[in-house]
């Protein structure tokens, strides 16, 4: 199996713990529940990756429509994708942590819940479904914290160094890697 991505990892594991300390669900093999919200997630994850780069080859196809137009290169990229999604009968689209996108995605964790044999419930739909968005909230949340605390550093050191630059780029990696280290998010031995 490729790398897990840590974020979509660290969310799964989040969703089935709270569902299953609180007992509102309850789990023959919690590791095997865990692993099907990543699943879902991880299937979301590149179906998305998958019309971005869709997106990206139109516009670098049509780039000098894109210019002609005056329509910036963010907007047609979101126009774009919107329009393959549709096309596709993809439901939403957007960032994972979008309240929109973790309303969709903790319906279709909530269908597992209530499909999978292995699974059982003991509070209701509505309850279960505000949990797991709950997690996605916490996440989030955890994700933002890390982003700020890594742009403090950067931003602290002696002379200035501009977001966008290779350096930044390089520093932003580092930092973010000790961050997730020193809340044990990551072991020391993983990659980056």
């Amino acid at each position: 199996m490729a790398k897990q991505n840590r974020f979509l990892k660290l969310l799964a594991d989040r969703i089935a713990d709270n569902l299953l300390e609180k007992e509102f669900v309850i789990a023959d093999n919690p590791e095997e529940f865990k692993k099907k919200v990543y699943d879902i997630l991880y299937n979301d994850y590149i179906t998305e990756k998958e019309l971005e780069e869709e997106a990206e080859r139109i516009i670098q196809e049509n780039a000098e429509e894109v210019t002609y137009r005056g329509v910036s290169i963010h907007k047609a990229r979101k126009l774009i994708k919107e329009k393959l999604a549709k096309e596709r009968g993809i439901a939403v689209v957007g960032n994972i942590f979008s309240r929109e996108k973790a309303n969709y995605l903790a319906g279709k964790v909530l269908k597992l819940i209530l499909t999978d044999e292995e699974l059982d419930y003991t509070q209701e739909r509505g309850v279960i479904r505000a949990t797991i968005v709950k997690s996605f909230e916490e996440i989030a949340k955890l994700r933002k914290e890390i982003d700020e605390k890594v742009r403090e550093k950067i931003a602290s050191h002696s002379r200035p160094i501009y977001e966008g630059t290779p350096e930044w780029y390089a520093l932003y990696r580092r930092y973010y890697n000790e961050e997730l280290i020193e809340r044990g998010l990551i072991d020391t031995e993983s990659e980056v």
